[in-house]
């Protein structure tokens, strides 16, 4: 959020450019289902008691709920029509979880776009899409990278 306000002081500041938590919601409700919702909700009003009181951005109480039932949705969505099954490591898809990150992103825009002006507000929407999508990409760069580096450390052992 720092670095947002030094290079875009124009923009909203109730959405993030670069938002990981986004890539952490899927990934949770990916592999964890509706159980995934459940254990993020304390970390989510955590994140949203820190938004609103320490950084003085209007955010609605259902906002975090909001972003991990559409997470769920899209989840649910995409291994619906992809008919996957599989919720262990080893059947990870990486393309499905772009697919449900950018599901999600949209639907989220869209909800949290209602909850903070009861109505659409474009660039709400966008906002909120771009971010939750870069925050998904970088995430999984960020997690391809890690385990590159872990394959590397196990041959020393």
């Amino acid at each position: 959020m720092p670095l947002q306000k030094i290079f875009a002081p124009q923009l909203p500041i109730v959405f993030s450019l670069l938002f990981l938590p986004h890539g952490i919601r899927v990934l949770a409700v990916y592999f964890l289902g509706w159980r995934g919702v459940l254990y993020l909700i304390p970390s989510s009003y955590l994140m949203w008691a820190i938004s609103v009181y320490g950084s003085s951005i209007d955010l609605a109480i259902l906002s975090p709920l909001a972003s991990l039932s559409v997470v769920y949705i899209a989840v649910r969505m995409v291994k619906t029509f992809t008919e996957s099954r599989s919720t262990d490591a080893f059947g990870f898809s990486w393309k499905e979880c772009l697919a449900i990150a950018a599901i999600a992103s949209v639907f989220n825009g869209i909800v949290l776009s209602i909850l903070h002006g009861s109505s659409f507000n474009w660039i709400l929407i966008i906002g909120y899409s771009s971010g939750d999508m870069a925050g998904q990409i970088v995430l999984l760069l960020l997690l391809i990278a890690f385990m590159k580096i872990s394959r590397k450390l196990s041959k020393f052992n």
